[in-house]
């Protein structure tokens, strides 16, 4: 700019110059936009500034700038407020500007929502029926993978609803936990839940030891016992139980075609089995043939030469013995 007298009477004009001299203004970058997951939230800026010596980090939220709000690389930890808000916008503004007016610009943190997994309810199940049908539950992730047991899953451990097959180690420790962790997070960290699998005691039948019966005396008290289970049914005669089959202490009726065949085979089932799985036992009745005897044929004696010479037979005892409805 050139400032000239004016008004110099016989002066000659004079003049002066001066120059204006124009700095770049200060440029500053936010960085570009960011999504995040709600359990994996903290955000690294990437601010950059030239034309100042420096820039400060704002929030239209709650969260915290780590190590603070004056390093443009910082590290923004979003508070529980700005997590359930969705998105929170930061703004970037230049410091040290010299003799130019601060420059700002904005970047948006979009908060998404974090995976669920619900790997079901606790389950109690008898240890001779142990196989577990599981039916986990994901959200936002794609997927659950099942891990913590030394048994096996059918079709997978890939599949959320997939049966559990335990191991014999397992059965015989009472009970075992399985995890449900969420697969295909995106962004997100990885949530998991657990289940626990107790096994009950099985129930047991004891049939009671076998038995041999004379076939014509073939009535037999069984002697049945069970654990666990409400009470138990008889079966595999054709004969009749008294006063019934769930009796466990009932007695058995052979029939004849029993009785000829020389045994017969009897089924304790365990009933009221709950959870579990009905288990057996059998005993055996056997029939021996009954003793034979023969007196021998009637005889006509005279009462002055009464003395009668016997012939008697017995088979299938070991001795025998006469009695008299005399007192002879």
């Amino acid at each position: 700019l050139t400032l000239t007298t004016t008004g110099n009477g016989n002066c000659l004009a004079v003049n002066d110059q001066m120059t204006i001299s124009f700095t770049d203004a200060p440029t500053i970058s936010a960085g570009l936009d960011q999504t995040v997951c709600a359990n994996n939230a903290s955000t690294t800026l990437n601010g950059t500034v030239s034309g100042a010596t420096g820039g400060i980090w704002t929030s239209t939220g709650t969260g915290t700038f780590s190590p603070n709000n004056t390093t443009l690389n910082a590290t923004y930890i979003p508070s529980a407020a700005d997590k359930t808000a969705g998105s929170v916008t930061l703004t970037l503004t230049s410091t040290g500007n010299g003799l130019c007016n601060a420059v700002s610009d904005q970047m948006i943190i979009t908060i998404t929502a974090a995976p669920t997994v619900n790997a079901g309810t606790d389950i109690s199940v008898c240890g001779n029926n142990p196989a577990v049908s599981l039916n986990g539950i994901v959200t936002v992730a794609t997927g659950g993978t099942w891990s913590g047991g030394s048994g096996s899953f059918n079709p997978g451990a890939n599949a959320l609803a997939t049966q559990y097959t335990p191991s014999a180690a397992e059965i015989s420790a009472g009970s075992l936990t399985l995890t449900l962790t969420t697969t295909g997070n995106g962004t997100c960290n990885a949530v998991s839940d657990d289940i626990i699998i107790s096994f009950t005691t099985s129930p047991t039948a004891n049939a009671g030891i076998d038995q041999t019966k004379c076939k014509n005396n073939a009535v037999t008290t069984l002697s049945g016992s069970v654990t666990v289970a409400t009470g138990g049914i008889w079966s595999g005669g054709t004969g009749i139980f008294n006063p019934n089959n769930s009796t466990l202490t009932a007695t058995y009726t052979p029939t004849a075609a029993e009785l000829a065949n020389g045994f017969v085979n009897l089924t304790l089932t365990t009933t009221g089995n709950g959870n579990c799985l009905a288990v057996n036992d059998q005993m055996t009745i056997s029939f021996t043939d009954a003793p034979i005897v023969g007196a021998g044929l009637d005889q006509t004696v005279c009462a002055n030469n009464a003395n009668v010479i016997l012939n008697g037979t017995v088979s299938g005892s070991t001795g025998e013995l006469w009695i008299s409805s005399g007192t002879g």
